[in-house]
């Protein structure tokens, strides 16, 4: 006959078994994941191993950094251009947003983003859909650093010219460039016009685009090439808490925005005035309906 099992020795078999069973009904339903092992020294030892925490995922916690968590911000109904919300009482934030536009490309972006790199400053990127296509990756390293990007065309029309079907060309196109390289869900939701060219027709556009339109407060007029040094005066005489400052990094000729670039940082600091985004810049100068995590 075969002998009987003692009375612990039972209980404690009865209890690994009920509690296996328990942990099994609790995964299936979407409660605790970890697992029950018995110990091989016995069925009285039970230990329970904890699944590894899942990581975050890189694409939501970059889209939550440009104002996408979940979603993006609705369209804003008016063309904005500067950092504090018009009708605020403010004040400002001690903010400027640095923004480039009509790049990027090998030419002349990649001695601006090295500047903006090794000096660990937000900037905002304004980019052409042809360049992009033409170089992805400069795209791809302005997002994987940390910069903001945004829409400035397929190739820089006068866009208050274009038919509707014109301008769904530059909007579309464009927006599904920018996402076949990031990402389908990429945040993207911020445009700026070419020349800051505009009608009530492109405004709508935009806005069905899920775009928001913004000029800018503070313009370096770097596309003329007036000289470093004018540059930096151009830049720094307008800044101000909540300015948009205006700038280039493409198509060709910009070395004198880079050379400018250190004398510009050295000057907003000294003004107590710190770069950041333009999503952040908007969201703290209380646009509804902005965030971005850790403002």
């Amino acid at each position: 006959m075969k002998p009987r099992a003692t009375q612990p020795r039972r209980i404690a078999l009865t209890l690994c078994l009920a509690l296996a069973a328990t942990c099994g009904m609790l995964a299936a339903c979407g409660g605790a994941q970890t697992t029950p092992m018995v110990s091989a020294r016995g069925a009285g030892q039970v230990h329970f191993v904890a699944p590894p925490t899942p990581k975050p995922d890189p694409l939501l916690l970059r889209n939550a950094a440009l104002g996408c968590h979940p979603s993006a911000p609705a369209p804003q109904p008016n063309v904005l251009w500067t950092g504090l919300r018009p009708g605020d009482p403010g004040p400002a934030p001690r903010e400027v947003a640095l923004t480039f536009d009509d790049g990027p490309t090998p030419y002349t972006s990649p001695p601006i983003l090295d500047i903006l790199e090794k000096t660990h400053t937000p900037a905002t990127f304004f980019v052409e859909g042809q360049y992009i296509h033409t170089w992805p990756y400069l795209l791809r390293r302005e997002w994987q650093d940390g910069f903001a990007v945004a829409l400035h065309t397929w190739d820089h029309p006068l866009m208050s010219k274009l038919t509707a079907a014109q301008m769904r060309h530059q909007f579309g196109d464009t927006l599904a460039e920018m996402r076949a390289i990031l990402g389908a869900s990429a945040c993207v939701w911020i445009w700026r016009p070419p020349y800051a060219d505009y009608n009530q027709a492109v405004l709508t556009m935009a806005a069905s685009y899920g775009l928001t339109t913004i000029t800018w407060d503070d313009s370096s007029d770097d596309w003329d090439r007036p000289g470093v040094s004018k540059i930096v005066d151009n830049v720094l005489s307008n800044a101000h808490p909540g300015a948009v400052v205006l700038m280039h990094d493409g198509p060709a000729l910009r070395d004198q925005t880079a050379a400018a670039l250190p004398a510009i940082l050295a000057g907003l600091r000294e003004r107590g005035l710190v770069p950041v985004t333009l999503p952040k810049l908007l969201a703290d100068g209380h646009y509804p309906g902005v965030s971005v995590s850790g403002s």
